[in-house]
């Protein structure tokens, strides 16, 4: 397994409460680097729908994600990780593969609870979840330690946060 010629890997970290935006943004940036550039990789299609398990700390889908995205990188693909990824259960996983990308770019949303689910309700998954169900899940700010994550807050558009992704690896030629 080798990186495709001319190209080097960049690891790209979403990461925030449940409906901050995390997804729409993953999929913006998908779709303006094109066709074969992007991986996306999603904790909760990881977690939730190809090992159907809790958000644990030894959770095997953890380290599965961990494969997944090491697989894109290795190929020289952006890869872009998103989820709500608590940074206690997290944080090895992330670090390990900051450690393995060319470059790394992490950014976090930092949303009060009322926030996150008023997005919540716009979604068209908004039934899926109860509002006692997002509270639970709901951790605050968590930051890294080993990173400095780009910060957003409620003001800052999901297209706003896919543009400044996107900036931010232009300057390094993500």
């Amino acid at each position: 397994m080798t990186a495709v010629e001319g190209r080097t890997s960049a690891l790209v970290v979403l990461r925030g409460n449940s409906g901050s935006g995390k997804s729409t943004v993953a999929r913006l940036v998908q779709e303006e680097l094109g066709p074969g550039e992007c991986l996306v990789v999603p904790q909760d299609v990881v977690r939730r729908q190809l090992l159907n398990e809790a958000d644990r700390a030894e959770a095997a889908s953890i380290d599965l994600l961990r494969t997944i995205a090491a697989w894109g990188l290795d190929r020289g693909l952006v890869v872009v990780v998103e989820g709500i990824m608590n940074a206690g259960r997290y944080q090895r996983t992330l670090e390990h593969l900051a450690a393995i990308a060319a470059r790394s770019h992490f950014f976090a949303w930092d949303l009060p609870l009322d926030e996150t689910l008023r997005r919540h309700a716009t979604r068209a998954k908004a039934e899926a979840f109860t509002a006692d169900e997002m509270s639970g899940w709901y951790h605050g700010w968590q930051p890294l330690d080993f990173v400095t994550e780009t910060r957003f807050d409620a003001e800052v558009s999901a297209r706003a946060a896919a543009d400044r992704v996107l900036a931010v690896g232009r300057r390094v030629t993500l």
